[in-house]
């Protein structure tokens, strides 16, 4: 990577930036004028001037134009783009509007987690992935993960290694398990059939090709060493470690990068898929993706060296196979395992590989703020700062403007970034919290005439998503994003081991009786929450004022759920069973309320469910699609140990899989009460293992129907949480 210099997009194709408008807006994208520049001396830039109903839109990159118009669209209130939904509401005439030269500091904008490709897309058809593509464009994304299509090349990899049918069989994950694979964690759950691997075939060359046409830089897969267990039994000779188990799943195998293998294999991975998809400029390798290098027995000068010579091997196996490649890594690692990770590993580990092709992507600034300070802005490689912000696909309402405001705009001035080459949005799953997406987009390629403040940015936000604002409307908002985005991270998610973003999320355990408190400004939240309802009537008529309601109603619920479950835990404890009895009559009648209104949201399980059966091509793979999508949003797997880690707010699992489960402690803790005998929590722990498992294996699924007085019952449940 350079710092120095934009690349001249010789090979710009004109007609895709207008393409992707086209799909946005239809023909009236033919009022666009767009117009590249030739500059490889200056930051990325556009400017947009909208005179007699054409609208010019001019800059020095492909993502500058769509960037550009978009930014036009936004700030008259015509569109707005949206995993939700869209408006889209054009005016007779393109209003007279300037926006002046607007340069991003960030050269580049990242955009994916590895894990997105398991938490959200495993089964995305190519129109579902146009979209999103249209949805980096518009936002300035130029770099993004393109991860899909490489089981096709590991296959050919590992059998022409000498593997048969059935140790393919074998090693392989499941759809939406296979980033963990790719990373190293785990191997052989669930079944991946090979018309899966076909279409991700197919896919990965469509994506690659639109994102060529945009003069995207895809990110690609490279090989980081961890190898199949039958792969590793047929060669004792090399050296190739037995790494820890990591999430409760047995041991992966890694081959040191040092041994001659190593090459060989990267090669051959690499040519492979040169052949296939065509070559890339960033590749992506992670060795150590919440794996830890297996030097624990050595001194810390042998430490230094091992991991200096890793380092070294990995560059230098790229380098043999894509001459010029940058090697890219996550920084995720440094930030988790601190221990392990001090200042003198991180430098060691990337000592000896050259400064221009390294790519870290420092991805949770959110999460583990102060990575890239700890390690010296990474010792001079280059990098990019970025936010993880979702963990599993939960969908909670958080985020941190404020943060987001000052690191954007802090960033720039400060002298201590070495070589700070973009900005990255990680998340490990999408459809959730978009506004948080449109702000650090927003701040990181900001428009010129752009307001700075949060509340003067929401109203031009919420007049293209509404269509219309009011001082009412603008203060329920504020409200809002003070009673939940000033949160960087739902840490409660991860309480104590126990997954899952609410408390009624979570598999029920006594253990959780102090959980809490609970993010972020609950009374704000309420106000917000009880004004938006009573503005509904003003605009109930704009589809995403309908979403974002049922999306405040049914997380201020799903926490007034979590004080009824808390006092129903407190009382058992206490051995009161009056108390407990009141208190789960209460959270029960909210659990069914909730599931009811979120059945009025896009997202929901049958959803989730059908999206995964269409994408079997014959019953037996669409049956398999389904118990892992199933599986993936509630057991996880891993003898138990991420068990709801991909836990949602969905119509379906409100009602169908986590009420069950409460309702089944509830009977259990009243057995115990009218036989006098002590509550058996390890013998009820075990019954919903049983429970979970046979529910994810049903082919059943879960149909919703839309609420038909949507304002009653979101006007019920607000009333229930004001009650407590």
């Amino acid at each position: 990577m350079t710092a120095t210099a934009l690349r001249a997009e010789a090979g710009h194709n004109a007609d895709a930036p207008a393409q992707v408008l086209k799909r946005l807006i239809g023909p009236r994208a033919d009022d666009f004028d767009l117009r590249l520049v030739q500059e490889t001396d200056t930051k990325p830039r556009f400017s947009v001037a909208a005179k007699e109903g054409r609208v010019a839109v001019e800059a020095n990159t492909s993502a500058g134009l769509t960037r550009g118009a978009y930014a036009y669209l936004t700030a008259i209130g015509a569109a707005q783009f949206n995993w939700e939904g869209d408006r889209v509401a054009l005016p007779a005439r393109w209003p007279d509007f300037s926006i002046s030269r607007s340069e991003t500091f960030y050269r580049h904008r990242a955009y994916l987690n590895p894990c997105a490709f398991g938490y959200t897309a495993p089964f995305w058809e190519w129109p579902r992935w146009e979209r999103e593509l249209d949805w980096m464009a518009l936002h300035g994304v130029d770099m993004p993960l393109a991860l899909e299509g490489q089981e096709f090349i590991w296959r050919q990899l590992w059998s022409d290694a000498g593997l048969s049918e059935a140790e393919l069989a074998g090693y392989f994950c499941g759809p939406a398990f296979l980033p963990w694979q790719r990373m190293g964690n785990i191997e052989g759950y669930g079944s991946l059939p090979l018309g899966f691997i076909e279409k991700k075939r197919v896919l990965q060359h469509r994506l690659l090709g639109r994102m060529r046409e945009l003069n995207m830089r895809p990110v690609l897969p490279a090989f980081a060493g961890y190898v199949p267990k039958a792969f590793a039994l047929r060669h004792p000779e090399a050296r190739i470690h037995k790494m820890t188990p990591w999430g409760g799943f047995h041991e992966t195998y890694w081959l040191d990068p040092t041994d001659p293998l190593f090459e060989k294999l990267a090669h051959g991975f690499l040519d492979r898929y040169t052949a296939e998809y065509g070559g890339g400029e960033v590749y992506l390798a992670d060795a150590f993706n919440e794996m830890r290098p297996p030097v624990a027995d050595k001194s810390a000068g042998e430490r230094a060296e091992i991991l200096s010579g890793y380092g070294k091997a990995l560059y230098a196996s790229l380098d043999s196979a894509r001459p010029g490649a940058v090697l890219s890594m996550q920084a995720w690692l440094f930030g988790i395992d601190p221990e392990f990770w001090d200042e003198a590993s991180i430098a060691a580990f990337l000592r000896d590989i050259p400064a221009d092709k390294t790519l870290i992507l420092d991805i949770a600034n959110d999460t583990y703020p102060g990575v890239w300070e700890k390690a010296k802005a990474f010792s001079g490689k280059s990098w990019l700062f970025g936010y993880i912000h979702d963990f599993g696909g939960n969908n909670p309402l958080f985020g941190d403007l404020p943060l987001v405001n000052k690191d954007l705009s802090s960033l720039p001035a400060r002298a201590d970034t070495g070589k700070l080459e973009g900005f990255g949005i990680f998340p490990e799953g999408l459809n959730t919290n978009s506004i948080i997406y449109e702000f650090m987009f927003d701040r990181a390629w900001k428009a010129a005439n752009a307001p700075e403040d949060i509340d003067a940015w929401l109203v031009p936000y919420l007049q293209a998503r509404y269509g219309k604002t009011d001082p009412a409307l603008l203060s329920a908002w504020k409200d809002l994003w003070h009673g939940v985005y000033q949160v960087p991270n739902w840490r409660t998610g991860w309480w104590k081991g126990a997954f899952g973003q609410y408390l009624f999320t979570k598999r029920p355990d006594m253990a959780l009786s102090d959980f809490g408190p609970e993010l972020g400004d609950h009374t704000a939240l309420q106000r917000a929450a009880e004004a938006l309802l009573k503005l509904a009537p003003r605009y109930l008529d704009a589809p995403l004022f309908k979403i974002d309601l049922v999306s405040v109603i049914t997380h201020r619920a799903s926490l007034c759920i979590d004080m009824q479950l808390l006092t129903l835990l407190k009382a058992y404890a206490a051995s009161d069973p009056h108390t407990a009895a009141r208190a789960w009559n209460k959270a029960r009648q909210m659990i069914l309320h909730t599931d009811a209104l979120l059945a009025a949201q896009p997202f929901t399980l049958s959803r989730w469910i059908n999206e995964a059966r269409s994408y079997g091509q014959t019953p037996q793979e669409a049956a398999i699609y389904v118990e892992n999508a199933k599986t993936q949003v509630t057991i996880w797997g891993g003898d138990a140990v991420l068990k709801d880690y991909a836990s949602k707010a969905w119509a379906g699992l409100y009602r169908h899989f986590y009420l069950p489960r409460w309702a089944m402690f509830v009977r259990a803790q009243e057995k115990a009460l009218r036989h006098k005998s002590a509550f058996d929590q390890k013998r009820l722990s075990e019954n919903l293992v049983r429970w979970e498992t046979a529910w994810a294996k049903s082919p059943k699924d879960y149909p919703v129907r839309p609420p038909l007085k949507l304002l009653d019952e979101a006007a019920r449940l607000l009333s229930d949480c004001a009650k407590g």
